[in-house]
């Protein structure tokens, strides 16, 4: 039955005319890799490493959750600014674990770039590196008008982070624990979720639901020039009662400028996760 779901989304990949890169696998066992190793641009999947070193130095006390930093007006940088703490008022003090929140779950870009400051570009990818990840890289703050280089991962990197925070071997334990609770927080993650049964999604972690819970981040770049693809990007873990696997899907060079639910990159996507869902549950009824 496997077949039927690596021709169904071969297929999908035939069609498109984007640029498409997929990993995603079940118990260290492939399910279906195509592009797995070819560096795209992350966009705000790059957050997530900003989390894990945010959370290493949390665990080393070079950083502590309950820290305040103040948000000034000035912080705004006009066209990049999805999220929440745009919307607060001037002077507002965040703790740390706030700013690490808001930038998880509705990737706040000014928290994002709080959290880089505080924590050091080099830091950042000097832990990447460790993790074992020669592909993934932090570029720049987000700041569209200024840098046309946020970050850089492949889908075969991405999804096995997801891998290794499920057995608990991003630098430890605690820090795999604590990264977890906060993606499993995530409110943007259009891709994977349109992809699932609506009702067991909306139920997730409930007896009645399939889905126990999802832990992802997304990411999204959509830019009117020649400086950089216009993409839509997500991963994560989606456990389920059948069983968890992780995913990451990588789609770039887009046409399609709308910043919503119905955009063609997220449609893709939502479908090849579809797919690979559906194979997890015939996996088990086989069984």
């Amino acid at each position: 039955m496997k077949d039927k779901m690596k021709n169904q989304v071969q297929k999908l990949i035939n069609e498109s005319p984007y640029d498409i890169g997929i990993h995603a696998e079940s118990n260290n066992r492939p399910l279906f890799s195509y592009n797995e190793n070819k560096e795209y641009e992350s966009a705000s999947c790059i957050k997530l490493y900003i989390l894990i070193e945010y959370y290493r130095q949390v665990d080393e006390k070079i950083v502590l959750e309950e820290t305040l930093i103040e948000y000034k007006k000035e912080d705004v940088l006009p066209g990049v600014n999805s999220g929440i703490i745009q919307l607060l008022h001037d002077r507002i003090a965040l703790t740390t674990k706030d700013l690490a929140t808001l930038m998880i779950v509705y990737s706040d870009n000014i928290a994002t770039n709080k959290l880089i400051e505080l924590l050091g570009i080099n830091n950042i990818n000097d832990t990447i590196q460790k993790l074992g990840l020669t592909k993934t890289k932090l570029h720049n703050y987000l700041n569209l008008l200024k840098y046309y280089k946020f970050g850089t991962t492949t889908p075969y990197e991405y999804a096995k982070t997801y891998q290794m925070l499920l057995e608990g071997k991003v630098i430890n334990k605690k820090v795999s624990k604590k990264c977890l609770d906060i993606l499993k927080l995530q409110q943007t993650s259009d891709m994977l979720k349109k992809g699932l049964p609506q009702w067991d999604f909306l139920t997730k972690g409930t007896p009645e639901s399939s889905i126990n819970y999802i832990a992802s981040k997304s990411g999204t770049i959509i830019y009117n020039g020649n400086e950089m693809k216009n993409c839509r990007n997500d991963g994560g873990i989606i456990s389920t009662k059948y069983g968890d696997y992780v995913i990451a899907i990588f789609i770039s060079d887009i046409d399609d400028l709308q910043f919503n639910y119905d955009n063609k990159g997220i449609e893709i996507g939502a479908m090849i996760n579809k797919y690979i869902y559906e194979e997890i549950e015939r996996s088990v009824e086989i069984d």
